[in-house]
């Protein structure tokens, strides 16, 4: 950076978070946008302008700022001020994205209006400003560009859209900040403040029955502008050593948290049946690692030959008879059915749709014509555009080109099966499977794994979902998730595996953890003390893990 002042835009900078982080880069110096388009928390009406603007009291209290009412959703106005503001004061050093807004969107409630207006903004709308800022950064050689994420995002909390859209810039924030341009970083928050937005969501929590806040306590919460100082301080030029993180902001106190990791895997290469090792393998290695969120082995071999022994058909009639297998992925179609096949699971393929109104019709039309179901296992292509010849961030940001789109596909399959469900009163496995083999595909099994989480509590214990990453491309791959679709589908004891992380690599499958913080920092804020950052280093990378380099 040169002695010129330096700029920061915060969208959401009209109020709350937003207001609290633009108002303290003020104070610090900082030239600011506050990117605000004035409307109501649901966002459908405009606001009338307010008396007193964030821009204004910077201004009053000796800053610079101005005031933008572009909509993030808009992308080429995005791109427009961002180019302005390079062309007028001579770069672009800073971007955090609070807007937001909030609708009531569950696993199984919801209009498709509302999911689509939800995911628009607080993910789409991020992709826009990550378009934007991040070329213009590359070339400066120099920025830092903080996302907003939630704990509703990766804690079990059943919020839907926003549950959804909020894991996936958690994800974005993992993958991207490994491949962010030299000098710049890419961080992300997890706030929590009493807010309008907040207010709003327990409100409508209260009212649906929904517990709604991620297992946090709102009794006691920092202000808006308690959440400044630290939303300050991850933009300064000291931290540039601090990347690809996701950082709980509460105002006293700050957290990591930790981006899921593998806990348990199992061998699916040259396996004597893969359906026999998995009734072995699931309820004693991931159904109990899933429980603690922690392996149990690392002690006697904990499994008998079940790399060679061969599956038995018969016994005990399986729970669920009849299985819907929605997928336009031709052989992962016929895997399917032929795994559920094996476990004497009738198989009724149907092509995906891509509204909840079409998906709801198209599973009323094939129960119609099967009868009723057991299941229904989601396996939808992603919607993929061309493929970019860059490398790096610029190909994660293409690979992410259609992430809303496919998000929204999904959710249309699980409300479709939640309403059949809620209708009929019959209990119904969910299976999800991503093709993950992009980073795109990776950030969407993961917002479907966070989807998941949320089934049992809003259809009342009726649904059980499950999500499968597929990571490995070919026809292995495609075997193996086939086969454990079909005895999550099947297997009485699976339903163990509900709302968990499952994973399949190439010759291996496994579970990943949940996010969790996996360190702490209290402080008593807002002001941030000098060690914080050593603190934080140790918790991310701990002493000989690797060189930290120099700020």
């Amino acid at each position: 950076m040169t002695a010129r002042q330096r700029v920061a835009v915060v969208t959401g900078g009209g109020g709350g978070i937003g207001a609290g982080i633009a108002e303290e880069l003020g104070r610090d110096g900082w030239f600011v946008v506050t990117v605000d388009p004035l409307v109501t928390l649901d966002g459908t009406e405009r606001l009338p302008e307010p008396l007193e603007t964030t821009a204004g009291r910077i201004v009053a209290a000796g800053g610079s700022a101005r005031a933008s009412s572009v909509s993030v959703t808009d992308g080429q106005a995005v791109h427009a001020l961002f180019r302005e503001l390079v062309d007028e004061h001579g770069g672009l050093d800073a971007v955090v994205n609070v807007a937001g807004i909030t609708r009531q969107t569950y696993f199984g409630l919801g209009t498709e209006e509302d999911w689509r207006a939800v995911v628009a903004v607080h993910l789409e709308g991020y992709l826009n400003v990550l378009d934007a800022a991040l070329p213009l950064m590359a070339e400066a050689g120099f920025g830092r560009i903080v996302g907003v994420t939630s704990g509703s995002g990766w804690r079990a909390a059943d919020a839907g859209a926003y549950s959804c859209a909020k894991r996936a810039v958690a994800a974005l924030t993992w993958q991207l900040g490994r491949l962010a341009p030299p000098g710049v970083t890419v961080n992300a928050l997890s706030p929590i403040a009493a807010t309008r937005m907040m207010a709003s969501a327990l409100e409508r929590a209260r009212k649906a029955g929904q517990s709604g806040g991620g297992g946090i306590s709102f009794l006691s919460v920092a202000e808006p502008e308690d959440i400044g100082p630290f939303g300050a301080h991850v933009l300064g030029e000291g931290f540039g050593w601090c990347t690809g993180q996701v950082l709980f902001a509460g105002g006293p106190e700050v957290a990591v948290v930790e981006e899921p990791r593998l806990i348990e895997v199992v061998r699916t290469d040259r396996v004597a049946s893969l359906a026999r090792m998995l009734d072995e393998f699931v309820p004693a290695g991931l159904a109990k690692a899933e429980a603690r969120q922690a392996s149990t082995g690392g002690s006697n071999p904990r499994f008998g030959p079940i790399f060679d022994e061969e599956f038995i058909a018969g016994g005990t009639p399986p729970d669920v008879r009849s299985c819907i297998v929605v997928s336009d992925h031709r052989g992962l179609r016929e895997s399917l059915t032929s795994a559920l096949a094996a476990r004497s699971i009738r198989c009724h393929p149907v092509e995906p749709t891509h509204t909840f109104d079409d998906a709801a019709k198209a599973l009323d039309s094939a129960i119609d014509a099967v009868g009723p179901i057991d299941a229904v296992v989601n396996a939808a292509a992603a919607r993929r555009g061309s493929t970019s010849p860059a490398e790096g961030w610029e190909r994660l940001l293409a690979e992410h080109r259609n992430i809303v789109s496919d998000i929204l596909t999904d959710a249309a399959s699980a409300r479709a099966a939640a309403g059949y469900s809620a209708q009929t009163g019959r209990p119904l496995r969910l299976v999800t499977i991503t093709d993950a083999t992009d980073t795109g595909g990776r950030s969407r099994a993961q917002a479907s794994a966070q989807h998941a989480r949320g089934a049992a509590g809003t259809t009342e214990g009726r649904v059980a979902a499950f999500a499968v990453s597929l990571e490995a491309p070919g026809e292995d791959g495609v075997s193996s998730a086939s086969e454990l679709a079909a005895h999550l589908v099947g297997h009485p004891e699976a339903a163990a595996l509900a709302g968990s992380e499952l994973v399949v690599g190439q010759g291996w499958l496994g579970l990943r953890s949940h996010p969790r913080p996996t360190g702490s920092i209290t402080y008593g804020g807002p002001s941030v003390p000098d060690w914080v950052d050593g603190t934080l280093r140790e918790i991310i990378s701990p002493p000989g893990r690797h060189d930290y380099g120099t700020p």
